[in-house]
């Protein structure tokens, strides 16, 4: 059953009883709009609350009580309000819906309130022991039945969360691949002589500053700070065409920009304005800065494609060997072969590194890459802070190593023969030892022979 909205609570007696109710949507028949039967609740404005979200629970699932809700139930009805929220990515909600399904495989017939520690962690063992599933699946299905279980707790129909204490296997992270610094300037240069268009812009703006694929599409003229030399990122567009907000409330954030990237910006923001009005069109705030031929929002799959072919021609990737198949006709045709090389997301990481590399503490990195939390942009460029940390520990030991040299001693003045005789002479003649030595040597004293 599809609820609508968020539901109604009328309140009867103030602070002691209340009314609630949901939206069920128009029947298909008449086309009037239904509403769930009223429930009186007996407490205060936040128990009606709490019984609101159960009632909600009690239509989506079609159980009588939230006592009888299965894992299986209460996961489907958890992906399809994480759906109706449209905070979510395309790419990201296929991949709940994978996840849910493989949770109501394990178990679907399980009551939320049955779900222990040993049975998830005896599932993914059986999972393990068959090779039905690898590490990194059974990672990603416990993730999302961890998020699950945690509105579960929020709703008080459970206690607490078995998946917290559960030792699911990490898959061994990815490695993360950059531009060395001689690939970064080939590729600027390139950008920076060749013909500027939607496409290298967004190039340019990935490479200058690590911002993510949809927050660069995303990107429009009034979250481009010229006066302050920032950029704003407050969006990103999507694979199904739609604005949303950006991957998490960290990834909300401003970004400076260096006097090149300025330039660059303001040099496209010119040349597409002319563009535009020759089109019978006008630039303003709301205009993506990256624009297609129609000065639209570019879609980001044409774009993929564009920047495959863009970073093979600059030999940064390449495509393998050409494969026939059959169109949707019965034709034969050719195709490209898969691309190996770089892709945009490296050029986040390229900005990761360079930023490292420089010295930047952890948050600033945190900031500028928009990541949720400072641990995990240590544990995704562990590798390269540990080269950095490795780079400063040589830097140390070589002014160590040169602190704990011992100086060179002076050498001893030393006397000729010459010297010798005449100092000998003077003092066959009634001088003192001194007297003689500062005679004939005058730069030497005695206590210099002896060398105190």
């Amino acid at each position: 059953m599809k609820i609508i909205g968020s539901g109604e609570i009328e309140e009867v007696t103030k602070g002691k009883v209340y009314r609630i109710r949901h939206h069920l949507g128009r029947d298909p028949k008449t086309g009037r709009y239904i509403r769930s039967p009223k429930k009186t609740v007996y407490g205060t404005k936040a128990d009606a609350r709490r019984a609101l979200e159960e009632y909600r629970i009690e239509l989506e699932c079609g159980v009588k009580n939230p006592e009888e809700l299965t894992v299986g139930n209460y996961a489907r009805a958890w992906y399809e309000r994480r759906k109706n929220t449209g905070r979510y990515s395309p790419l990201t909600l296929k991949d709940d819906e994978l996840q849910v399904r493989k949770i109501e495989d394990i178990w679907g017939t399980t009551l939320l309130e049955d779900l222990t520690l040993k049975k998830i962690s005896d599932a993914y063992d059986k999972l393990l022991a068959s090779k039905r599933a690898t590490k990194s699946a059974v990672h990603k299905i416990n993730a999302t039945l961890s998020l699950v279980m945690d509105e579960a707790v929020a709703n008080e129909l459970v206690e607490a969360n078995p998946c917290e204490h559960v030792k699911a296997p990490r898959p061994k992270p990815k490695e993360r691949k950059a531009l060395s610094d001689e690939q970064a300037l080939d590729l600027a240069i390139a950008l920076r002589t060749e013909e500027q268009t939607g496409n290298t812009v967004a190039v340019w703006i990935a490479l200058a500053t690590g911002m993510r694929r949809g927050e660069i599409l995303g990107l429009v003229w009034r979250n481009v700070d010229f006066e302050r030399k920032r950029i704003y990122v407050g969006q990103q567009y999507a694979a199904d065409h739609k604005i949303r907000d950006p991957k998490s409330e960290k990834s909300h954030r401003w970004l400076g920009l260096d006097d090149g990237t300025i330039a660059f910006l303001a040099e496209w923001k010119q040349k597409q304005a002319r563009a535009m009005e020759v089109a019978g069109l006008e630039q303003d705030e709301k205009t993506p800065v990256c624009t297609n031929t129609l000065f639209k929002f570019m879609d980001p799959n044409t774009f993929n494609r564009w920047r495959r072919q863009y970073f093979a021609n600059h030999g940064l990737g390449e495509f393998g060997p050409s494969v026939r198949y059959t169109d949707s006709t019965g034709r034969k045709r050719w195709r490209k072969g898969a691309y190996i090389g770089y892709n945009l997301h490296e050029l986040r990481h390229t900005q990761a590194t360079l930023l490292i590399g420089s010295g930047a503490d952890i948050k600033t990195v945190q900031q500028r890459l928009g990541h949720s939390s400072a641990s995990l942009t240590m544990d995704i460029y562990a590798h390269f802070i540990a080269q950095n940390d490795r780079v400063a520990a040589n830097t140390i030991g070589g002014i160590l190593a040169e602190a704990s040299e011992k100086p060179e001693e002076p050498a001893k003045p030393t006397l000729s023969d010459a010297d010798r005789a005449a100092i000998a002479q003077r003092m066959a003649d009634g001088s003192s030892l001194e007297a003689a030595i500062s005679a004939v040597r005058p730069d030497v004293s005695v206590l210099d022979l002896l060398g105190i």
